[in-house]
């Protein structure tokens, strides 16, 4: 999402997707996490969302 499309979406609906994509990404962390082992494509996928989800958290504190 470019900068300026996200000034368009009001603040309280970009903190609602974001609230939303945050959990979806913890949720898919803790399912990766709870695995025994991890395939390698499957340890790439966990360090994106871990990267995606501290993302995502930065996002939330800007919005408020």
């Amino acid at each position: 999402m470019s900068k300026h499309h996200a000034r368009t979406i009001p603040p309280e609906r970009q903190k609602s997707r974001l609230e939303k994509k945050h959990a979806e990404l913890a949720a898919r962390i803790e399912a990766l996490d709870s695995r025994l082992s991890l395939t390698p494509s499957e340890e790439l996928e966990l360090q994106q969302l871990k990267k995606q989800k501290l993302w995502t958290k930065d996002a939330l504190q800007e919005v408020g």
